[in-house]
């Protein structure tokens, strides 16, 4: 699976610098499937958030918070390396 994930509430501050950092990901890793998820208070009740934003690379949660966009590529080149 190659795939980045970015969840945060719909209404944080940070979902501007989220959808940007998508972005960039989506661009170093066009192979990749990268997917935003804005979500509700019922969402991330359902999903069990307890800190937002979050980042899954291939299912795994690797940031909380907003990471620099630097740490993130490097965290998406070292699974990118470990699944070839």
């Amino acid at each position: 699976m190659r795939q980045v994930d970015f969840y945060f509430h719909d209404s944080c501050l940070s979902r501007q610098s989220i959808r940007l950092l998508a972005k960039d990901v989506e661009a170093a890793y066009p192979s990749w499937t990268v997917t935003v998820h804005p979500l509700t208070d019922q969402d991330i009740e359902r999903l069990g958030f307890s800190v937002l934003p979050v980042v899954l690379i291939n299912g795994q949660t690797v940031a909380t918070g907003m990471p620099s966009k630097e740490w993130l590529l490097r965290k998406v080149t070292d699974s990118n390396q470990r699944d070839q």
